[in-house]
């Protein structure tokens, strides 16, 4: 039964729910409020079932044409001792291999695949909602009107859509500031061998990806607000580092003049359900566990896929497949929020105290042990992989 789907939000959950959705016969229309998209981005890596998604999707080849290489990553200590080397390939044997790339890239591999089969409308957004019978009208903010079986709400963060219907939604401040961006400079570091510096309230991370191109993010503790922290950014960027070795000091003075820097406040959304009438939360919009639990990317298209996978089990009853998604959703969505405030203590200790601790238990951890600090907190169960509700 074909039915009328609008998405708000080109994202990466919202273009893979317009792949799934179009090839199910349903008519989907994707709406954004940016311009154009771009291959622009900061680093994420795509694990686990992420990476089993976008294969099942018969993306992989794409996938991996725009990858970073990724051998190991060493945690250091601000005075560059080693606390910790970890193979990538050793840390994948527990799980599906995991895929380094920047957030613009996994996007345009999805654009690429979708644009010609599904309509985008740039610089468009909802203005307002009026329910009629089993439909909605959505009024656009560029005045066009369309009636839709199923809205799909798919933007981000900081959703103004969600904020207006789902009012039982929070967003949670976890205080802290990320930056990230790519900087395209001559250097030494080794290609595919990472540094993530551990420190008190703050953590920096260094991914030589190419021979002249390095990305580079850091989380710091901040209790201000983002439009101040926005002007201001490059100086509290220097500033938080400025007792770091001169090659650290040096590359963080070039990205902050010549780097393409994102910044943004970490938070997740707390929702208590994710649909409202003929509405549904998906993606960062639903349940953002922020970058802190490394699994943002994959839970965007873990949800969708799980929304898609409802929809076509009951096409003439959106309102059960809807349901359906919200319990499967609910148990995973407490999962990883809480990898990420787990992550969040251990790896952006509060106190030099916390600082040790961890340093010494992570400094003295064996392979087992790593798995579970690693790999263990990501893995679904087999009945989440299959989509089945306990």
């Amino acid at each position: 039964m074909k039915k009328e789907i609008l998405i708000s939000g080109g994202g990466i959950a919202g273009l893979t729910a317009a792949k799934l959705l179009s090839e199910q016969g349903h008519t989907v229309t994707v709406i954004d409020r940016a311009t154009l998209f771009t291959k622009a981005g900061f680093l994420i890596s795509l694990k686990s079932f992420g990476v089993r998604i976008m294969e099942e999707l018969g993306l992989m080849e794409e996938l991996q044409a725009a990858s970073s290489p990724s051998e190991l990553v060493r945690f250091l200590e601000k005075d560059e001792q080693v606390i910790q080397r970890i193979s990538y390939e050793k840390m994948n044997e527990n799980i599906e291999r995991s895929v380094l790339i920047s957030r613009g890239g996994l996007h345009n591999v999805l654009y690429d695949h979708l644009k010609d089969h599904v309509p985008v409308m740039f610089s468009t957004t909802i203005s307002g909602m009026t329910s009629r019978g089993e439909k909605t009208e959505v009024r656009f903010s560029d005045g066009n009107k369309m009636d839709a079986d199923l809205i799909i709400i798919s933007e981000g963060l900081r959703s103004s859509t969600r904020e207006r219907y789902f009012t039982g939604s929070q967003i949670e401040d976890f205080n802290t500031l990320y930056m990230g961006g790519r900087l395209h400079t001559e250097h030494s570091y080794p290609v595919g061998a990472f540094q993530i510096y551990i420190d008190v309230k703050k953590m920096l991370s260094i991914y030589p990806i190419a021979n002249n191109e390095i990305a580079i993010q850091c989380y710091i503790h901040h209790t201000g607000d983002l439009a101040t922290i926005q002007q201001k950014s490059g100086e509290l960027l220097l500033s938080s580092f400025c007792d770091y070795s001169m090659e650290v000091k040096g590359l963080l003075n070039r990205f902050a003049e010549e780097g393409l820097m994102f910044v943004d406040k970490m938070g997740m959304v707390n929702a208590p359900d994710l649909v409202n009438g003929n509405m549904v939360l998906l993606g960062d919009a639903g349940y953002c566990p922020t970058a802190l639990s490394g699994m943002g990317a994959s839970l965007s298209i873990y949800g969708a896929k799980a929304l898609s996978h409802f929809i076509s089990k009951t096409p003439g009853d959106l309102r059960s497949a809807c349901n359906n998604y919200n319990m499967l959703m609910q148990p995973v969505i407490r999962k990883f929020q809480s990898n990420a405030r787990n992550n969040a203590s251990a790896f952006i200790p509060a106190d030099a105290q916390r600082l040790d601790q961890f340093v010494n238990t992570f400094r003295a951890a064996s392979d087992t042990e790593l798995k579970k600090i690693m790999t263990d907190p990501i893995v679904l169960t087999e009945d989440q992989l299959n989509f089945k509700i306990n």
